[in-house]
């Protein structure tokens, strides 16, 4: 099994773009997905997959959603908080950088991965339960992301068989689904 992972602080930058060849997409990347984008590439780099290589991705609750921050700004919180009210002044650049989909997509549309595939909503248990099962005797792309309340980011993605991830001590836990590739 061959994993990479990294982490960066809130204020660090995270040198993706070399890495981005569908640049006209890059204005809708959060956080996460450059980290993701950057990590899957790193794994894939030579590996010379078929496309349709089953890819299993998680992405953590998310602490921190921009598109509020700057609704906030613009509208103050009233007596109730209206998300239908939020969201339609919200822009829809802001909207796409929360869709729980965006990030594996990215990866995907980068890699040209059409094979199987999940999202997942942090669960290490269910994460690799996807991979256990995945169509096909070849490997499988599994990744996760963590998206921090302070904008620091996590993110991990391991390459394996289906059978290498029986006995996963972390199957059947509550662990988050990015503990699968901390060091």
């Amino acid at each position: 099994m061959t994993v990479v992972y990294h982490s960066y602080a809130a204020a660090e930058e995270i040198p993706v773009l070399p890495c981005v060849r569908k640049r006209k997409l890059f204005k809708y990347y959060n956080r996460e997905a450059m980290a993701a984008v950057l990590a899957a590439a790193e794994i894939l780099d030579g590996a010379q997959l078929p496309a349709t290589t089953p890819f299993y991705y998680a992405s953590a609750e998310t602490e921190t959603i921009p598109c509020f921050e700057e609704i906030f700004r613009k509208y103050p919180v009233r007596d109730r908080f209206d998300v239908a009210g939020y969201l339609a002044a919200a822009a829809p650049q802001s909207q796409f950088k929360m869709m729980r989909n965006m990030v594996p997509c990215f990866v995907s549309i980068e890699n040209g991965l059409t094979g199987d595939n999940n999202v997942i909503i942090d669960s290490a248990s269910a994460l690799l339960y996807a991979a256990i099962t995945a169509p096909g005797d070849g490997p499988v792309l599994l990744g996760a992301g963590y998206l921090h309340a302070d904008s620091s980011v996590e993110a991990g993605f391991a390459l394996a068989r289906p059978d290498e991830f029986l006995g996963h001590p972390l199957l059947g836990t509550d662990a988050p689904a990015i503990a699968i590739f901390r060091p």
